[in-house]
């Protein structure tokens, strides 16, 4: 465990930039150390037709700066300018929060951005001004919020929001819920704007078992019980100017925004990833009712025959079934969802049933109410 490293872990509980690509235009760039990039080993991730390799095969092809359990990834790649109609070359930083080390949980932020620059630079792999690297653009944007939360309240909200989510018969789209409770919307390399990627996971457990060697050795992992973390990314630099009202989606103006922003971007995609709940409308009483009782017979029946299609005489039947051992009392509450109904129910528009088939149930000798 690293030595002089206050091991006290500390929720943030707003959202944070936990990763993000920056693409640096490489004519602002110095080349310090040629055994991690090389001209040799430029990626070309768009030509003249368009085409785009896809990201996670450049990440896997790319170089690593190695820092203490933990690397960035870096790579040359050139991309084709159809403004320009020219290939310019940039060398991408593939930055996430670990970079921050004992300050992970902070993410990465306008407080912290000139450290991280800091830390880069003194690696003497390359060499950028502040103010370039700065503007330089970026796209692949994982914005995170960490909350706590049982595993049990966990299983159980990531269940409901595997049911209420919006289903897609295409491959890598829709909804994917583990056992351990995570929950995952789209894959990164399929996810829209229409279909943005979601994440929710089990911090604890990532921490535990995949990643173990860092938590390990920057935190005590006995801080993280019941941590979890919803993530959510904006994949494009169009995605980032939309979402975030930016003119240019460059590392400054990502840094600028507000927390409300941030957050912004996981609620949407949230709302995005998820059916719209029909919400249950009960009309209400035109009628002013002093007696509680007599309110909620008036919402309970009106639930019941509107909401869930059932007849009167149904409702009444389901309802004082739970009445069955007074039968005093069952027979005062069959007078009063009688007399509401009458009243006020049955008269409205929303009509389901005439009263006088009631009686005629009665008179035929029909007694299941």
């Amino acid at each position: 465990m690293k030595t002089n490293v206050n091991n006290n872990f500390k929720l943030i509980e707003h959202a944070t930039i936990d990763s993000l690509k920056i693409r640096c235009l490489l004519s602002k760039v110095t080349i310090l150390d040629t055994s991690i990039l090389d001209e040799k080993t430029k990626y070309i991730i768009s030509d003249s037709t368009g085409e785009i390799i896809e990201e996670t095969k450049i990440k896997h092809l790319s170089k690593e700066i190695k820092f203490q359990h933990y690397s960035i990834k870096v790579a040359i790649v050139s991309q084709y300018d159809f403004t320009l109609k020219a290939n310019l070359d940039y060398l991408e930083i593939y930055l996430h929060s670990k970079i921050l080390e004992e300050n992970y949980f902070q993410g990465i932020t306008i407080t912290n951005i000139e450290a991280i620059y800091k830390k880069l630079i003194d690696t003497k792999v390359f060499e950028i001004s502040f103010e370039d690297f700065l503007t330089s653009k970026v796209n692949d944007v994982d914005v995170k919020k960490d909350f706590l939360c049982s595993n049990e309240h966990f299983k159980d909200l990531t269940t409901y929001l595997k049911k209420i989510a919006i289903s897609s018969n295409r491959r890598n789209k829709g909804c994917h819920k583990y056992e351990n409770g995570n929950i995952e919307f789209n894959t990164r390399q399929t996810s829209t704007s229409a279909s943005p990627f979601l994440k929710l996971y089990n911090k604890e457990l990532e921490a535990i078992e995949r990643k173990s060697e860092f938590f390990d050795y920057y935190f005590n992992v006995n801080h993280f019980r019941n941590l979890k973390r919803i993530e959510a990314t904006l994949k494009t630099s169009k995605d980032l100017k939309t979402s975030l009202n930016i003119t240019e989606a460059t590392l400054l103006n990502l840094l600028k925004c507000d927390t409300s922003q941030l957050n912004e971007i996981i609620a949407k995609a949230v709302n995005t990833n998820l059916k719209e709940i029909e919400a249950i409308k009960i009309k209400k009483s035109s009628k002013i009712r002093s007696n509680n009782l007599d309110k909620m017979i008036y919402l309970h029946l009106t639930n019941m025959i509107d909401n869930q299609k059932l007849f009167f005489e149904d409702a009444l039947k389901v309802t004082l079934e739970h009445f069955e051992s007074d039968k005093q009392n069952k027979y005062r509450m069959k007078q009063k969802m009688i007399k509401i109904y009458s009243e006020e129910i049955a008269t409205g528009t929303n009509k389901k049933v005439n009263l006088k088939r009631l009686q005629l149930l009665s008179l035929i000798g029909w007694e299941k109410v």
